[in-house]
């Protein structure tokens, strides 16, 4: 008998345990953002500008002329048939990465329509100047256009050539 009420105390006392713990490890949720207007304490936007406002931090402007050269490894070629991605990600935003040349320029042309259809954005890279980039938006026009380096996204994606068009399931051209 006795050795019933003892492992029932043990039991008790295991079972009240990992209960008393449970409760401690739950803890409250980190609000990020409360409509209800409660302060979470995360900084966001209009904490950082007051921050910065606070110690009179001004923001470095990048004239158009500094931005430029944009250069990257990816030359003007042909992908030979459309590559499907490693990881694909459905509902993904499509986009395109040109260059300053004339293959780039016929390839956009040609798409364009296509590109408007589907809602793709535009990179341009291996640009000199901001004039150049300015024909190339206007021809581009009405998609969006950026003028970026675009080495990370090509060695995430190993690529080596443009122009291609990106989509949340495959490279093609």
């Amino acid at each position: 008998m006795k050795e019933i009420s003892k492992t029932k105390k043990t039991l008790f006392l295991m079972l009240w345990l990992c209960l008393f713990t449970a409760g401690i490890a739950r803890g409250e949720p980190l609000v990020i953002r409360d409509y209800g207007g409660r302060d979470s304490g995360v900084p966001n936007k209009n904490s950082i500008t007051k921050l910065a406002q606070q110690y009179s931090v001004k923001p470095h402007l990048i004239y158009n002329a500094e931005r430029y050269p944009i250069r990257s490894s990816l030359h003007p070629g042909y992908v030979n048939k459309p590559q499907a991605l490693r990881e694909p990600v459905k509902g993904a935003q499509p986009f395109f990465i040109i260059g300053n040349d004339d293959f780039s320029r016929d390839w956009l042309i040609k798409n364009k329509t296509y590109l408007q259809r589907i809602g793709a954005q535009g990179l341009a890279t291996n640009i000199d100047s901001n004039s150049i980039f300015a024909a190339l938006e206007k021809l581009a026009a009405p998609l969006s256009l950026v003028a970026v380096p675009v080495d990370e996204i090509a060695t995430i994606l190993h690529l080596s050539v443009y122009p291609v068009l990106v989509t949340g399931e495959e490279i093609a051209q």
